[in-house]
């Protein structure tokens, strides 16, 4: 046998060897769990899962657990199903209202450790888990997963996955922020803003106007809707403007013995429709529009940052920046004593792509 025959052999008996050895996970003898829910239910962290049950139907099930622990939990859910479940196709985890106020630490730490937990969406919910999960289980498994990204992608929610998570709640000067879910008076399941935490408790919940305006003041991706109230030649109407593009900048400075943060908001937007009493074509109107728009999202983007001082939350990173120029910096000191009192001004301009004109 040649050296080149005997190292092709030697290969092929090693990779049997150790497929042998990997227990084999057939798709139809697991569960697979695309969506799980923690909660807290007096003393017992509580699970919610839902995940295809191939070994009865296609349609997917809901089962609950409750446990002291972390780590007994994925046991009791196990316990309650025909087979062992599977969290590494896990794609969307939902924090309970309950848990999000206590506390999500034990949670937390707990899946930062499981090498199994691959790229996720978090959320939190102001209800339940189990009731948000309950309400979906006529859709897909993947349903809340595709709401999320498509909120994400183009309907003014921040980004939030397992990695940006990592970055807030192992990071410094940064809090933590996850899109909220919520069972609306129709029952229907829909984005309703964020909720902003201090370390792991949750502090403070904005509406989606305000979630918008966070989302461009952090994010890379700008695609969203902003409607504002226009007062302009004599006429009053609510216009919605689409931001398709823009850059961001955060700068603290010091100003009359004062720090100061600065955000500078270049934004591209586009408009669907528009009354006939706007004519864009003009350049007066068009500079009275754009001069309306910038004041409308500077004033209340600056109104948002100081309901973030407010509330001791920063979602912004804005401590992270401080830290960046202080060599002595203290995060304690700095949340205590230096964040609450920060000006804050934010300065927009708008470049207008493309116009519809309504009839």
């Amino acid at each position: 046998m040649t050296n080149n025959t005997f190292l092709k052999v030697s290969i092929v008996v090693l990779a049997l060897t150790l497929a042998g050895c990997v227990p084999p996970s057939i798709i139809n003898e697991v569960s697979l769990m695309h969506n799980v829910g923690y909660d807290k239910e007096e003393e017992m962290l509580k699970a919610s899962v839902v995940y295809p049950n191939y070994a009865e139907s296609d349609k997917p099930a809901l089962i609950t657990a409750a446990a002291k622990n972390p780590s007994s939990l994925q046991e009791e859910l196990s316990h309650k199903s025909q087979f062992p479940f599977e969290i590494g196709q896990v794609r969307l985890m939902i924090f309970g209202d309950q848990l999000s106020r206590e506390g999500l630490a034990p949670i937390l730490d707990t899946i930062c450790k499981d090498p199994k937990i691959g790229i996720i969406r978090i959320v939190i919910t102001d209800g339940t888990p189990e009731l948000l999960l309950s309400k979906t289980m006529k859709e897909s498994p993947l349903y809340l997963m595709d709401m999320i990204e498509k909120s994400i992608e183009n309907e003014g929610i921040p980004e939030s996955d397992l990695h940006v998570m990592y970055d807030q709640y192992f990071g410094t000067g940064i809090d933590m922020s996850f899109p909220n879910l919520t069972v609306d008076s129709k029952d229907h399941v829909k984005v309703d803003g964020m909720g902003i935490f201090k370390d792991d408790k949750l502090a403070l919940r904005i509406s989606e106007e305000e979630t918008f305006l966070l989302k461009l003041m952090t994010d890379t991706n700008k695609r969203g809707v902003y409607s504002f109230n226009l007062d302009m030649n004599g006429h009053k109407a609510n216009i919605g403007a689409r931001t398709i593009n823009g850059k961001h900048k955060i700068k603290i400075t010091r100003e009359n013995l004062r720090d100061q943060v600065n955000v500078s908001l270049n934004l591209d937007v586009e408009l669907d429709a528009l009354p006939e009493w706007i004519n864009l074509e003009n350049e007066k109107d068009l500079e009275l529009f754009k001069n309306a728009l910038q004041k409308s999202i500077s004033k209340e983007a600056e109104s948002l940052l100081k309901k973030f001082q407010t509330n001791g939350v920063d979602p912004l990173g804005i401590g992270r920046r401080y830290k960046a120029n202080h060599r002595n910096y203290s995060e304690l000191s700095f949340y205590d004593r230096i964040y609450p009192s920060m000006a804050c001004d934010v300065t927009t301009k708008i470049t207008v792509r493309q116009t519809g004109v309504g009839k």
